[in-house]
């Protein structure tokens, strides 16, 4: 475009050039000296209008010429952080939903297995607790991530569990009454093989009615075994291609037995709930287990968080810390572990005391 207007603008100043200087004509006949001179000085003048108005004319093209580029060219915006993922393992179609066959019944008195959590509401007006253990993944932070408003929904206080020989029950207190309704969700860690590696996690909502449900219930399983990182229950530095339990077994009755896992409300306390699964899910050979409550996050392809983060991004609910308050993991809860069907060495990751 520019070298375009330029060829036509000496073009045109050559031919002006050539009618003045050069013949000095008119329509009459030769001109006299003063009216060359006049044909002259209008003629230069017609050039520097015209010349002006080519140069109005190159830089309007110039100006259209870079708004189309502009206009060609993709619009920057910001990426946001997204938090890094490995390939989940595709997990099987689940069969849909079919009639139930198989309810959990009457839960029996004694109590083969507990465990007993920290409870953090001494201290909730002061926003601190002192029952967190990050590089161990024992987690106490029922709390909101920087201003530290405490959430006794998802404290764990004790868990009871009692295995039959059709069902195991395990019976969560919490700190507070269980809400009607939230965002929040609970479960159980099943380790099958004492190592500190989750093999199994049951993950329900908050159940609504003391019948029980499969509503909103779900189990994973995490089949390449990277839950724990390279040392399952400790804090690893952060890794990408960890994902977690990868794989839904069961999801709300869909899957290979759709009696599998329920849940409901307790209905003999208002701050608990009970969530029953088929013993033979696990077997009786033993096993280490835990409990979780989780208002955050909420990743199960995220799991171990301990590994997820590095503490000091993590933050810390202890009065005094340097790295207070808590930052990127916040409104989490669980427990140490617990043990049945088998006599621990106590060197077990993550075993109560």
């Amino acid at each position: 475009m520019r070298k375009t207007l330029l060829i036509w603008a000496a073009v045109m100043l050559l031919f002006i050039l050539g009618l003045v200087g050069c013949t000095y004509g008119g329509e009459n006949g030769p001109l006299t000296l003063e009216e060359a001179v006049h044909a002259g000085v209008q003629a230069t003048l017609t050039k520097e209008a015209w010349l002006e108005g080519v140069e109005d004319a190159r830089k309007t093209a110039i100006a259209e010429e870079n708004a189309g580029s502009t206009e060609n060219q993709s619009i920057s915006t910001p990426t946001p952080t997204i938090r890094p993922t490995g390939e989940p393992t595709p997990t099987p179609t689940l069969k849909p939903a079919s009639e139930h066959k198989m309810f959990p019944g009457g839960i029996k008195d004694r109590v083969n297995s507990y465990l007993v959590d920290y409870n953090s509401s001494d201290y909730a007006d002061e926003h601190i607790t002192y029952g967190d253990q990050y590089k161990a993944n024992i987690l106490e932070r029922p709390f909101t991530a920087g201003d530290m408003i405490y959430q006794g929904t998802i404290d764990i206080i004790r868990v009871n569990l009692k295995v039959g020989p059709e069902w195991t029950y395990a019976i969560i207190y919490l700190a507070m009454d269980l809400p009607e309704s939230g965002t929040m969700t609970y479960g159980l860690v099943i380790d099958l093989n004492e190592n500190g590696r989750g093999d199994f996690l049951i993950q329900t909502g908050v159940p609504a009615t003391i019948d029980w449900t499969v509503k909103d219930v779900k189990v994973y399983q995490d089949l390449d075994r990277d839950v724990g990182g390279e040392r399952p229950m400790k804090n690893d530095e952060p890794v990408e291609g960890l994902n977690g339990y990868e794989a839904l077994i069961f999801d709300s009755g869909e899957g290979e037995d759709p009696d599998l896992v329920w849940v409901r409300r307790n209905p003999d306390n208002p701050t608990s709930f009970q969530i029953a699964y088929k013993t033979d899910m696990i077997g009786l050979t033993g096993y280490l287990w835990s409990a979780w409550a989780d208002d955050g996050l909420q990743a199960i392809d995220y799991r171990d968080y301990n590994d997820r983060f590095t503490e000091e991004a993590a933050g810390s609910p202890y009065p005094g810390s340097p790295i207070y308050p808590i930052k990127s993991l916040y409104l989490f809860d669980n427990t140490c572990r617990s043990y049945f069907g088998f006599t621990p060495t106590g060197n077990e990751p993550g075993l109560c005391p």
